[in-house]
């Protein structure tokens, strides 16, 4: 090979290796930007989780979830399927009823067996961990619920605390969903009101 030929290689291929570098800088901004929109994405997701939670409404909670979600609670069969969830947050939260109708924390205070008239709840989370990769994310966090007798009424405060788990996936839509859900608590707070 000419010594000229040669120049002209070396220029050649330093000219792709540094077109290919500055296009993985580029893809990896890119990826670090999507990211980071995922990350944020995910995060709202579970704060519309949480206000779903609190405001005690079934529907707003089951559209977090994909339709296929599972729901793996202590002491508990999985439940599967956004209907059988439907089901279940409908009896607990108490369908289309405000707290002062026993929607909300009381239908859930009877869902364990408790008056809600003699008690006052509170619940107290944590966020822990939120990561997103592809199209699969998960965020954890910790929760403390008390059920605390109103006063004249006799009886211990009833506490559970435990750690949640969401698994998440996005959508063909790009919206992101729960698919499943876990949960751990101590102690079964039924067996906690004996």
């Amino acid at each position: 090979m000419k010594r000229a030929s040669i120049v002209l290689l070396v220029v050649i291929v330093g000219i792709a290796t540094a077109a290919m570098s500055q296009e993985k800088k580029i893809a990896e901004g890119s990826k670090k930007a999507g990211h980071a929109e995922d990350l944020a994405a995910v995060n709202q997701l579970s704060e519309d989780y949480a206000a779903a939670w609190a405001k005690g409404d079934p529907e707003l909670l089951l559209a977090c979830y994909a339709d296929d979600a599972v729901v793996i609670m202590s002491h508990e069969e999985p439940i599967v399927g956004k209907e059988a969830l439907r089901e279940l947050y409908e009896h607990v939260l108490g369908a289309e009823k405000t707290e002062e109708e026993g929607g909300g924390s009381a239908a859930m205070a009877e869902a364990i067996g408790l008056d809600p008239e003699d008690y006052t709840f509170t619940t107290e989370t944590g966020q822990g961990q939120t990561e997103v990769s592809g199209d699969l994310g998960y965020l954890w966090g910790t929760y403390a619920t008390a059920a605390t007798p109103k006063p004249g009424v006799g009886g211990e405060p009833i506490r559970d605390s435990g750690v949640t788990l969401l698994i998440v996936r996005r959508q063909e839509d790009g919206a992101w969903k729960v698919a499943l859900m876990m949960a751990t608590r101590g102690e079964h707070p039924a067996a906690s009101s004996k």
